[in-house]
C-alpha cells in the first residue's frame, strides 16, 4: 500500500484547414516499405528516465488534475523547460469532476518551438501529464499512464531546442485528460493558435512497456493518406511499430480514448503512439519499476523521428490555398 504523505520530488531514488492540410503533410513523394532502414534518434536516455521517476514519485500524488499533486508536477514540468530555454505558459480552463460536483481549475502547459523558414503551419505534440491521484490513501503513481509520454514529450522539446524544426511545433502538457480529455478540448475551443494552422497532431499516451516490443500507432485508418508515411517509418525502427486501434468496434478504436481525439472532432489529423493495455493499466501498480526501459526509451525514439518525418514533409509540400 502507498502513502500519500507529500515527499519532496527532486532527485527519487528509484503521456489552413485540416483537410487541405493532411494532404499538403503527405504530399511530397511517397517513401514505401522497401525504403531502407533509419538510425534511430539520439536522445538523453538518462535524463528521460530521471524525469520519469519523478513525474511517478509518491510525491506528485498521482497528479490528479486540480489537486496540489498536479500544480507540483507542473511547477517541474516549468522548470525542466525553462532551464532548456523555453519559456511555457498556461492555458487555464475549468471543469467539473467525475468523482465530485465542485468545480476545479485545470492548467495545460504549451510550448511554442518557432520554426526555421515557416511559422504558419504547426504541427502540435502532445502528451497529457495528469493521472487519477489519490485513493483511500493509495497513490496511484501512472508511471505509464502517462508519465512516459509527459517524459518523452520533455525529450522531444530538448531534441528541438538543438534542432529547430522547419515548421512552429507546439508542445502541449494537457491536464485532465482523465477527466475526458478536458484540456485538450479546451485548447481546440479556446486556441492560442488559429486552428486552420494546425495541420495535424501527434500524441503519446503510454508509451513505457510492452513485453513483445510492440508500440501502436493510430490514425492511418482515418487518414488514409498517412500510410505510405508510416510504412516507411515502420521500416527499420528500433520498436516493432504496428498499425491499428483506429477502426472497427468503439472498444478497440482508440480515436477518443486519449486527448487526440479533442483534434480529430475538429477535422485536424492525428496520430497517436501508445501500447495496449497491461495488467497495472489505471490501478496502483503503475510504478517506475514496472517500466521496460529499453523499450521506453527505443518508444520515444521512434514517435521522435515521427515528428521528425512529418517536418520535413510539410517542408516539402506545396502550402495550402
Amino acid at each position: 500500500m502507498r502513502s500519500s504523505t507529500v515527499k519532496r520530488y527532486l532527485l527519487p531514488m528509484r503521456r489552413f484547414p485540416a483537410f487541405l492540410l493532411v494532404g499538403a503533410l503527405l504530399a511530397a513523394p511517397a517513401l514505401t516499405a522497401q525504403s531502407r532502414p533509419w538510425t534511430p534518434p539520439a536522445i538523453d536516455s538518462a535524463q528521460l528516465l530521471r524525469d520519469l521517476s519523478v513525474l511517478a514519485h509518491d510525491s506528485m500524488e498521482g497528479r490528479d488534475a486540480g489537486t496540489p499533486g498536479g500544480a507540483r508536477a507542473r511547477r517541474y514540468l516549468t522548470e525542466r523547460l525553462r532551464a532548456m530555454g523555453y519559456t511555457p505558459t498556461e492555458h487555464a480552463f475549468s471543469f467539473t469532476s467525475r468523482r465530485a460536483s465542485e468545480p476545479r481549475d485545470g492548467r495545460s502547459l504549451l510550448v511554442r518551438v518557432p520554426g526555421r523558414s515557416d511559422t504558419t503551419r504547426v504541427l502540435v505534440v502532445s502528451a497529457h501529464y495528469d493521472h487519477v491521484g489519490v485513493r483511500d490513501g493509495v497513490v496511484f503513481n501512472g508511471t505509464d499512464d502517462n508519465a512516459s509520454g509527459t517524459a518523452a514529450l520533455l525529450a522531444i522539446a530538448q531534441s528541438l531546442r538543438k534542432s529547430p524544426p522547419a515548421h512552429t511545433v507546439l508542445l502541449a502538457f494537457w491536464d485532465a485528460e482523465e477527466q475526458g480529455l478536458r484540456g485538450a478540448r479546451a485548447w481546440v475551443d479556446a486556441p492560442t493558435i488559429p486552428l486552420e494552422r494546425v495541420a495535424a497532431n501527434i500524441n503519446m499516451d503510454m508509451v513505457g512497456r510492452n513485453v513483445a516490443g510492440e508500440l501502436y500507432v493510430a490514425g492511418g485508418a482515418k487518414y488514409p493518406r498517412f500510410s505510405p508515411f508510416l510504412d516507411s517509418l515502420a521500416v527499420g525502427a528500433p520498436v516493432i511499430l504496428k498499425r491499428g486501434h483506429d477502426a472497427g468496434s468503439p472498444s478497440d478504436d482508440w480515436t477518443n480514448q486519449s486527448d487526440q481525439g479533442a483534434f480529430h472532432a475538429k477535422g485536424i489529423p492525428f496520430l497517436y503512439f501508445g501500447v495496449e493495455d497491461h495488467p497495472d493499466y489505471h490501478k496502483a501498480t503503475d510504478d517506475f519499476e514496472t517500466i521496460v526501459p529499453g523499450f521506453y526509451v527505443r518508444a520515444v525514439q521512434t514517435v521522435l523521428e515521427a515528428v521528425r518525418r512529418v517536418d520535413t514533409r510539410l517542408a516539402t509540400s506545396a502550402p495550402p490555398r
